[in-house]
């Protein structure tokens, strides 16, 4: 599939303008367009998100104020953003719309258009119930659309068209994106970049909104259902949205605090090297010393973090002692052998009054007849050896339920989580805090050495200053994150057991009013998405793995660096030179940082399976000058089509030339301002030798 026109119509700068492609054919598939900041290259790349996605593709733009996943927000920005976005010049005409229309061909060579209108009042205010979407197929141009539907319901409807035939929205920044975004992207943790990555691939966006949608439809429900006495699940409801509120404040306060680490970190990396820079006659023995130096801060943190974990997890288990394990191993033994034995029973009582009337049945036949009394003493015999069947009960059988919360399934794992702890032993404790222990006594002894080698240079002092400030705020958001870390993996365990709790609840009010019924089936169908979520991502960490590796190879500068990337299931990453090295104990530069991410989108785009057109706003962003090249060759080698919009200081020259024979068609854009309206225009060209417009 290839974007063949796209047509804009007073949006933004442009009152009319057409940009036609030619398919993509073998080794060519890349189209250029060109201008300089501020002429509306990012326009268009807007108009080509909103356009196929209208309201859910805001995310995306960069100059966008949305930032959040809060709808009343997105709406509110959208509206502001669509009031910018009609041209100037139009309202003053009386033109009280704007348009975009992007025409697609598929792979057998059918046409298929998008077209988005967007309505205004005669003083520029959006009418949101006015917008229009219009899908047309073929060479006929058949109108495509739901009948009968008006309002949310219409546009609910051309939503999952565009994510069945084009791409869904939540897998659009993978396919359509801007390089500032991906060099700010690239400062977040590599974990939580490929847990968004493999998310957005298999739709968990999607989901998770589900699952709130559906808790949140259940509270509707429940709440048309007053007379219903039990106040379990009010309660249960009511502790888990207070868990669910500090966890959220708790991430926003992870998202705000890591890229300010990752700042920090970066501004000390930068000061370690210019210190090193000071100084003459010792001047390799510093670099050594501050080198050695970064590597023993690396060795206590990454300590640091592996005691953090086992804290959260292992050993906190560990403490309560092999005697209360083994003794609750065999409590959840003997409850599964209760729960199997009262089954059984369960069962067999169901069938024992169809015995006795069998019974009752036969003795009427008997003659001489039995007298009433006797039929009655037959009948209370056989009850009685009927019931003798189930007793005494199995050996090893429980007498009660004390975890009436856990089936036979749940029991068998938290045995299995127990037995793995007989393997956590002391000796393996130990030895990791004596490691933390000799690498910070190391650290310190280096650090002294390091003062006292440094030469006297002008500013050094300050720039020491600054360094030791740096290191303790990096020292107390380290600390404060591992606590995050800690504190968000214990509320969710605990938001997921509330929830648990109260799906096993429906059970209890399946007979109840209608309203109650569906909201405890809404909270089933909650808990289900929510085993589907937690079991989806791991699901695609090998081949997103495989796929990563491959196009970090392909755009990497250092070619012998990164020999493979490595994901666990809890998304850490490793990256692995030729010797098994995880190289990411060096300092790694941002443009190293930003391979990364590119590799990851590269990755997810592969792996989906879209055969969507890749349109790229300012491509090579902050890209340092080593990894340009490598970037532009991966774009060539996709199957599909490639749109670059680039300023004149990018594809241009020596990067130009690296790619110059697979480009299929060039546009410029001119701007002019007329009084005090802009003006974009398109036209077949390119920038000059000297990068500026011609």
């Amino acid at each position: 599939m290839h974007i063949s026109q796209i047509v804009l119509r007073d949006w933004k700068a442009y009152t009319t303008a057409t940009f036609d492609f030619p398919a993509p054919s073998a080794g060519r598939n890349i189209i250029l367009i060109g201008a300089p900041n501020g002429y509306g290259k990012t326009s268009l790349f807007e108009a080509i998100v909103l356009g196929m996605f209208g309201r859910d593709g805001l995310p995306l733009i960069a100059r966008s104020p949305f930032s959040g996943g809060d709808k009343e927000r997105l709406a509110t920005s959208y509206k502001a953003f669509l009031e910018k976005a009609l041209h100037k010049g139009a309202t003053d005409a009386g033109r009280t719309s704007c348009s975009v229309k992007i025409t697609f061909v598929d792979d057998e060579g059918e046409h298929l258009e998008i077209q988005r209108i967007w309505h205004f009042s005669d003083s520029g205010g959006y009418r949101p119930l006015d917008e229009e979407v219009h899908i047309f197929e073929g060479p006929t141009r058949k109108a495509v659309g739901p009948t009968g539907l008006q309002g949310n319901d219409r546009m609910d409807w051309y939503r999952d068209y565009i994510a069945r035939t084009f791409l869904p929205y939540y897998l659009a920044s993978f396919f359509l994106f801007d390089g500032e975004q991906v060099s700010a992207f690239a400062e977040r943790e590599m974990a939580a970049q490929v847990r968004t990555g493999i998310e957005g691939l298999l739709g968990i966006p999607v989901l998770k909104q589900l699952a709130e949608d559906l808790r949140a439809y259940a509270a509707v429900r429940r709440r048309e259902s007053p007379n219903v006495s039990d106040k379990t699940i009010e309660k249960l409801e009511l502790d888990r949205d207070v868990l669910k509120f500090q966890y959220d404040e708790k991430r926003r306060r992870f998202e705000e605090i890591e890229p300010d680490l990752a700042k920090l970190k970066e501004e000390r990396d930068n000061l370690t090297r210019e210190l090193a820079s000071f100084g003459a006659g010792s001047q390799a023995q510093l670099q050594e010393q501050l080198e050695q130096l970064n590597q023993l801060r690396r060795a206590v943190e990454a300590g640091r973090a592996q005691l953090e974990e086992l804290m959260a997890k292992d050993i906190a288990l560990a403490l309560s002692g092999l005697g209360l394990r083994e003794a609750l191993k065999a409590r959840l033994t003997s409850e599964t052998v209760l729960e199997r034995w009262e089954s059984g029973k369960k069962q067999g009582d169901t069938n024992l009054e169809r015995f006795l009337g069998a019974v009752d049945s036969g003795m009427m036949g008997i003659d001489p007849h039995l007298t009433e009394s006797q039929r009655n003493s037959v009948l209370t015999t056989a009850r009685s050896a009927w019931e003798q069947l189930w007793y005494p009960p199995p050996d090893n059988c429980a007498k009660s339920f004390l975890h009436p919360h856990l089936n036979e399934l749940e029991r068998s794992k938290v045995i299995d989580r127990l037995d793995e702890l007989d393997e956590l032993g002391a000796p393996a404790i130990v030895e990791l805090l004596n490691d933390i222990a000799f690498n910070e006594e190391a650290l310190e002894r280096l650090q002294q050495e390091v003062t006292r080698t440094e030469s006297v240079a002008p500013h050094v002092d300050k720039k020491r200053e600054r360094l030791t400030v740096l290191n303790g705020q990096i020292q107390e958001l380290d600390q404060e994150i591992g606590a995050l870390k800690r504190e968000l993996s214990a509320l969710e365990s605990q938001i997921n057991q509330k929830n648990t709790d109260l799906t096993k609840l429906a059970g209890q009010w399946d007979q109840a009013k209608p309203s109650m019924r569906r909201a405890m089936r809404a909270l089933k169908v909650a808990s289900m998405v929510d085993d589907i979520v937690s079991q989806a991502v791991p699901s695609q960490i090998d081949a997103i793995a495989k796929a990563m590796s491959a196009a970090h190879r392909s755009m990497a500068h250092k070619k012998d660096l990164v020999e493979r990337i490595a994901i666990d299931e809890n998304c850490d990453v490793q990256l692995l030179n030729s010797q098994g090295i995880d190289v990411r104990r060096y300092d790694l530069s941002a443009g190293e940082k930003q391979i990364f991410t590119q590799a990851l989108i590269s990755a997810v785009s592969s792996v989906s399976g879209r055969g969507f057109p890749m349109v790229v706003d300012t491509p090579l962003g902050r890209l340092d000058i080593e990894h340009r090249k490598g970037v532009l060759n991966h774009l060539v080698k996709r199957e599909h089509q490639v749109i670059l919009l680039s300023t004149n200081t990018e594809v241009v020259g020596e990067y130009l030339k690296e790619i110059e024979q697979h480009v299929q068609k060039k546009y410029l854009i001119h701007f002019e301002r007329v009084g005090d309206i802009g003006q974009s225009t398109v036209k077949p060209g390119y920038f000059d030798n000297a990068g500026s417009a011609s």
